[in-house]
C-alpha cells in the first residue's frame, strides 16, 4: 500500500513537473508526440492493408476517437478560458479596491493621509508585477512584500479609528481596505490552481489515440493524405497548447492584462 502510494505520489509530481516547462519545449514536445501519433498509425496501415477489409471498422474507431477529441477539448478550453476571465476580473476588481482605499484616505485627517497614499503606491507596484515573470520564489516574495504592506496599512487605520471612533470616513476606509485584503487572497489562489495536469495529459494522449487511428485508416485505405494528416495532428497540438497557454498566463504566450491596476496607480495622488 505504502509503496502504491510512493509511486502515485512520483507520478504526480512528475505530470506537474512536465506541466510546467516552458513553451518553447512544451510546444514543439506536444506536437511531435501528436503528428508522431498520426505518422506511426499511417505506416502501420500501410502495412497491414492486405490484411484489413477496406478499413471500415478502424473507420468506426477513428470518428469514436475523433469525437472523444473534440468533447474533452470543448470541456478543458471552456474550464480553461473560465479561469483566465477569472483571473482577468479579479484583477479588475482589485484595481478598483484600491482605488476606492486611496479615495477614502483622501477623506482622513490631513497626517494620515501620505504615509496611507505612500503605502497604497508600494502595494500596487507590487501587485502589478505579481508573478511577473513567472518564478515560484518572487511570487511567494511579493505575497509576503503585499502582508508587510497590508500589516502596515492596518496599523495606520488602527490609528485613525482609535483617535476617531465615530468617524465614517475611517469606517468606510476601514471597508474599503478589508476588501482590498480579501481580493488580495482571491487573486493569489487563481493563480495558484490550474486545470489539473492529470486531465491535459489525458487530453494529450486522446489526441494522440485519435491522430494515430486517423492515420491507420488513412494508410489502410491506401489514400494519399499524408501532408493533410500531419497538418490535422500539428491543428490539434496547437489547440492543446492554446488550452494549456489560457491556463498558464503568467508564463505563456496570453498575458492577463493589468492596465487596470496601471491606472489605479496613476491615479493615487502623489
Amino acid at each position: 500500500m505504502l509503496v502504491s502510494a510512493w509511486r502515485v505520489r512520483e507520478v504526480r509530481v512528475f505530470l506537474e513537473r512536465f506541466y510546467a516547462l516552458h513553451f518553447t519545449i512544451l510546444y514543439p514536445a506536444t506536437i511531435l508526440l501528436i503528428a508522431g501519433a498520426a505518422e506511426i498509425g499511417n505506416r502501420i496501415g500501410r502495412r497491414s492493408r492486405a490484411a484489413d477489409n477496406g478499413g471500415s471498422d478502424i473507420g468506426t474507431l477513428t470518428g469514436a476517437a475523433l469525437g472523444l477529441l473534440a468533447l474533452l477539448l470543448a470541456f478543458s478550453f471552456s474550464l480553461a478560458l473560465s479561469r483566465y476571465d477569472a483571473r482577468r476580473t479579479m484583477v479588475l476588481e482589485e484595481a478598483n479596491a484600491i482605488g476606492s482605499t486611496a479615495n477614502f484616505a483622501l477623506m482622513l485627517p490631513g497626517p494620515a493621509q501620505e504615509p496611507i497614499l505612500s503605502e497604497l503606491r508600494d502595494y500596487t507596484a507590487v501587485r502589478i508585477g505579481l508573478d511577473r515573470p513567472f518564478d515560484p520564489a518572487k511570487l511567494a516574495r511579493d505575497v509576503a512584500r503585499s502582508l508587510d504592506i497590508q500589516k502596515r496599512l492596518w496599523q495606520q487605520a488602527t490609528e485613525v479609528t482609535t483617535a476617531a471612533p465615530q468617524s465614517l470616513p475611517a469606517y468606510r476606509f476601514v471597508a474599503s481596505l478589508n476588501e482590498m485584503n480579501n481580493i488580495h487572497e482571491r487573486r493569489i489562489t487563481g493563480l495558484r490552481y490550474h486545470v489539473p495536469a492529470g486531465v491535459m495529459f489525458m487530453l494529450a494522449g486522446v489526441a494522440m489515440v485519435a491522430m494515430g487511428f486517423t492515420g491507420y485508416h488513412v494508410g489502410v485505405t491506401g489514400a494519399r493524405r499524408r501532408p493533410a494528416i500531419l497538418i490535422m495532428a500539428s491543428m490539434v497540438a496547437v489547440l492543446i497548447m492554446l488550452v494549456v497557454d489560457l491556463d498558464r498566463p503568467d508564463r505563456g504566450l496570453i498575458q492577463v492584462p493589468v492596465q487596470p491596476l496601471v491606472d489605479a496607480a496613476n491615479g493615487i495622488r502623489p
